[in-house]
């Protein structure tokens, strides 16, 4: 089971960083839906019913799937400080981790915040401002323990390594969830439902704030790739957490370089059905992009710059699973940048095909 783990709670983490991106997704997409006038719509309703969209069901999948890694994680964390792999070893130790470690006293604040989201998906009004709120505050517990659980936590709580971790997993939820969101679920029905008025009021709101994530995203993300790195630039292109991090910066570059076409080229140009069609291409292959990264920032958090998971670093013995870790972020990287790539090019032959079709 030793080569098993690492590749587990790397799996885990996807899970749960991509549950976290959804959610705060899908809140940002139902106020953005709730904004949109009643007179863009063609037949005089409201654009923005969730249930019209799914985004109960999809809350509640993620809020479980949370649910799940939040239950698994003590026995992870105990598998790392005891440095066995043997499940009934590490099970005993999980009182222990609970009761008297950093990583059990954020355990219990994660509890809160699982408790928080659940209360606001099972509440009577969905989408009331009090369940709103609860979300809210349930995602910053949830972001801020994450950071403080992280290599940021180093130097000890509330440093700015700690508070611009936190801003960084906030951005990157905000950049992700956003284009999942509306890329996979909220663009390609609005424009059905509403009209294409309503779709470039969503559309403008939507470019708005991922750009703003993005310049928050970078700023804090060269911080923590400086900090993580020690000041030792040559450890991204000679170790693999570093040719991870180039393959998370390429994609997401890939993904600005695909909003940047929706913005300019889609919304910054008069509304119509065939702009339309090439907007909801471009959005559905920057969700799969970022997809992609949020695979990658998985990968990236259980790994250190010298190449060692994260989570694997308390004891000796316990590193027997790094090269399981280590074939995981190859492969990621291989067919990440490889299917991204195809993607792409697949989007781009749409996208300029339409912009053929408007310009004629």
């Amino acid at each position: 089971m030793g080569d098993a783990v690492p590749a587990l709670n790397v799996l885990f983490t996807i899970l749960a960083d991509l549950s976290f991106s959804l959610l705060v997704g899908k809140s940002l997409a139902g106020y953005w839906l709730d904004l949109i006038p009643t007179k863009c719509s063609p037949s005089g309703n409201h654009a923005g019913s969730a249930d019209t969209f799914g985004f109960r069901r999809v809350s509640i999948a993620c809020v479980a799937v949370l649910l799940a890694c939040h239950l698994v994680r003590p026995w992870f964390v105990a598998s790392a400080m005891s440095g066995s792999t043997q499940f009934g070893e590490a099970l005993a130790l999980i009182p222990t981790v609970l009761s008297s470690t950093r990583q059990g006293v954020l355990w219990y604040a994660n509890c809160a915040a699982v408790v928080l989201l659940l209360a606001a998906q099972f509440s009577a009004e969905f989408r009331s401002a009090s369940a709103l709120w609860m979300e809210f505050g349930a995602l910053c517990v949830l972001a801020a323990t994450k950071a403080a659980s992280s290599h940021a936590s180093e130097a000890g709580d509330f440093t700015l390594a700690e508070i611009s971790q936190f801003l960084h997993i906030l951005s990157t939820a905000v950049w992700a969830g956003a284009i999942v969101v509306s890329g996979l679920l909220v663009v390609p029905r609005l424009h059905v439902l509403a009209g294409v008025p309503a779709l470039w009021s969503y559309g403008r709101r939507l470019s708005q704030t991922v750009t703003y994530a993005l310049v928050t995203l970078a700023g804090t993300g060269a911080y923590a790739s400086w900090s993580d790195a020690h000041g030792t630039w040559s450890v991204v292109w000679t170790t693999a957490w570093g040719r991870t991090l180039l393959a998370k910066v390429t994609l997401a570059g890939l993904a600005a370089l695909l909003g940047s076409a929706v913005r300019f080229r889609c919304l910054g140009l008069p509304a119509d059905h065939r702009r339309a069609a090439a907007m909801a291409k471009l959005l559905r292959g920057e969700a799969v992009v970022m997809f992609a990264v949020i695979c990658l920032s998985g990968v990236l958090a259980n790994a250190n710059p010298a190449g060692i998971p994260q989570s694997f670093l308390v004891a000796p013995g316990a590193q027997e699973g790094f090269a399981s870790c280590a074939s995981i972020r190859t492969m990621l990287f291989r067919r990440g940048v490889a299917g991204t790539a195809s993607v792409f090019l697949w989007v781009s032959s749409d996208a300029r095909r339409s912009f053929r079709s408007t310009r004629s």
